[in-house]
């Protein structure tokens, strides 16, 4: 998925986003396409920020917006291109059938690759499958600061 040519023109051109919002669990994700390769605003606004406004936390809220303060930072270096991503991709969305693999319940958008990994922590996936996918989508400089 991640090395696939984008289908949705916006994608192609440089955006993030999708043609459509969609959910991640019960949780609305909105998906307005964003300023041409503007990766950092998408992320920051219509993923943490998002999200971090559902919590309605005030000491969240803080940790998040100094979290968004960086991202320009952590991007530095980066490989910035929009690649399809399920949106939801943890241990719990893949099963086998027939045999095969299949991954369900997306909360698929166009964003950074890294961003794919970013509910594995919860239950995540082992050592074999993180060669394989790099040894297909090699780390980019500043991949382990950006993973932490």
């Amino acid at each position: 998925m991640h090395l696939a040519e984008p289908l949705d023109a916006e994608a192609a051109e440089g955006r993030y986003g999708f043609r459509m919002d969609n959910t991640i669990g019960g949780t609305p994700q909105p998906n307005a396409w964003s300023e041409v390769g503007d990766w950092v605003g998408f992320f920051g606004e219509r993923r943490l920020r998002h999200m971090c406004r559902q919590a309605r936390d005030g000491e969240l809220t803080k940790l998040v917006d100094g979290v968004v303060a960086r991202l320009p930072a952590l991007m530095e270096g980066a490989e910035l291109r929009p690649c399809v991503l399920h949106g939801d991709l943890w241990s719990g969305n893949i099963a086998g059938v027939g045999g095969r693999p299949a991954i369900f319940d997306p909360a698929t958008y166009y964003g950074h690759a890294e961003a794919e990994f970013g509910m594995s922590w919860c239950a995540g996936f082992g050592a074999d499958f993180y060669a394989g996918y790099h040894g297909v989508l090699p780390k980019r400089p500043g991949h382990e600061e950006r993973a932490a």
